[in-house]
């Protein structure tokens, strides 16, 4: 993919700087990131090191684990598979993963369901699990090696089924690794070699791979770095596990990555070669079930076959994908009636749409600054830090837990944590059932006061 029109010098430094904001502020070490418009590369990059030791850095084509960024590929094999007659996507799974208990007439679990997430399971631990085991941090142990064990598991919990009506979305890895198996006994073929021969290889996607030996002989590729339960950046093999494969295994570039994007914005067809049926295609960019994830009224998100679909970014629909494996993430996002799209990927654990959203905005000539997200981080951001009242009398401190803000005060020995909520320009701090209300005085970075009930605070320093 050529190099074309550039994301302009002023955008540019607005996203690099933004970046390299984020980067620091979650302790990223490596990423990297390629957007495209109107089927042309105009931006990409690589920040930060791949590696600490030895020092390398992280170059647009820097392989990294891409997590659920997966499940768009799962969910196009199922379509190629209706496209050959092989299946439908009505189908009990039942009828391909045998040692499945369910009653057809009443329980069953069709193909569709899975790749919606509409089967009313909840999450059985399996994504965990299985990471678990492999960074030595799994608390609940279960034995899951095999589709089999998944099955086994599957078949104990049927009681916490909570719908077997199609209407409840649930996010579920356990279903699209049953794809992974549904399209193996439709296919005949392996299921990492189904998708390297039907959508990497005719993507020009030749070194994104499933397979561990390859990732350990590419000469670009990341270290990933796992934060331990005492928060410290490790070094991490990639978490390669055979029940990941088809829900999140698979490891790629961003300017890989950004092919795909280019094939889902020109309705199937990349390089001239159609890939995908156009009427499959708009089967999987369809909103199937609503996601219920804010009660913002005006958002809403919906989803298709292994993507997600927003429909107000900026009055435009936005489709895309995150995925985090612990020690590496990506997203990939699109606007098709903008014909613009964003890939990009990093060896931490973070949440990479945040940037993406980003770039995406840029892109479009928006300004990035409203984007919700950004906006509480820019607040949050001056608020951080230690306070105290006149002489020092009470001491309290403003940090991040996560994406969540917390107030620490101390007084007469006794220490509160209390959440804090940042409602477009209100902020609040919970109380039990109640929301108090938190008057704040933004002067300087250094010079914040807060007045809250009795106290007035004032900034002193960083946390």
């Amino acid at each position: 993919m050529k190099m074309a029109e550039k994301l302009g010098d002023h955008n540019t430094g607005m996203l690099e700087s933004y970046i390299s904001d984020t980067m620091r502020r979650n302790r990223v070490y490596g990423l990297s990131i390629s957007i495209i418009k109107e089927g042309n590369l105009i931006y990409s990059r690589g920040f930060g090191l791949r590696s600490l030791s030895p020092p390398l850095p992280a170059t647009p084509d820097t392989l990294y684990g891409i997590g659920s960024c997966t499940k768009i590929f799962t969910a196009l094999s199922v379509l190629k598979l209706v496209e050959r007659s092989k299946v439908n996507l009505h189908d009990n799974i039942a009828e391909y993963v045998k040692r499945l208990r369910n009653d057809p007439k009443r329980d069953s679990i069709t193909i569709h369901q899975l790749l919606t997430h509409t089967s009313g399971y909840p999450d059985l631990g399996v994504a965990m699990g299985t990471l678990g085991q492999l960074l030595g941090e799994q608390d609940v142990w279960s034995p899951l090696g095999s589709v089999d064990d998944l099955v086994t598991l599957i078949n104990d919990a049927k009681n916490e089924r909570v719908s077997s009506d199609g209407n409840v979305f649930m996010y579920w890895n356990e279903g699209y690794a049953l794809l992974g198996k549904v399209i193996e006994e439709a296919s005949g073929e392996n299921y990492s070699d189904f998708v390297r021969k039907n959508f990497l290889l005719p993507l020009d996607m030749k070194r994104s791979t499933f397979d561990s030996s390859e990732l350990e002989s590419d000469n670009d590729v990341m270290v990933g770095y796992y934060s331990g339960r005492d928060d410290r950046k490790m070094p991490m093999k990639f978490p390669f596990h055979p029940l990941g494969y088809a829900d999140g295994g698979l490891i790629s570039s961003a300017s890989e990555l950004s092919h795909l994007v280019s094939m889902l914005l020109n309705e199937g067809v990349y390089k001239g070669k159609r890939i995908i049926k156009k009427e499959l295609l708009k089967k999987a960019l369809s909103p199937h079930i609503e996601v219920r994830l804010t009660v913002e009224k005006k958002k809403r998100t919906f989803y298709g076959y292994g993507i997600f679909i927003d429909n107000d970014f900026f009055g435009f629909q936005k489709f895309g994908h995150g995925g985090n494996v612990a020690v590496s993430s990506a997203y990939f996002g699109l606007i098709p009636e903008l014909g613009i799209g964003v890939a990009l990927a990093s060896n931490s654990d973070f949440g990479a749409q945040v940037v993406a959203d980003y770039a995406l905005s840029l892109s479009m000539g928006k300004d990035p600054e409203k984007l919700m997200y950004v906006s509480f981080q820019r607040k949050a951001d001056a608020l951080v830090g230690r306070y105290e009242t006149f002489k020092g009398s009470t001491k309290m401190q403003i940090s991040m837990k996560g994406p969540n803000l917390f107030m620490e005060i101390v007084n007469a020995g006794q220490t509160n944590l209390v959440p804090i909520m940042i409602d477009d320009d209100k902020i609040f701090l919970i109380l039990g059932p109640n929301k108090v209300n938190l008057d704040v005085r933004v002067n300087s970075p250094s010079d914040v006061v807060i007045r809250f009930e009795r106290f007035l605070f004032h900034k002193i320093g960083k946390v």
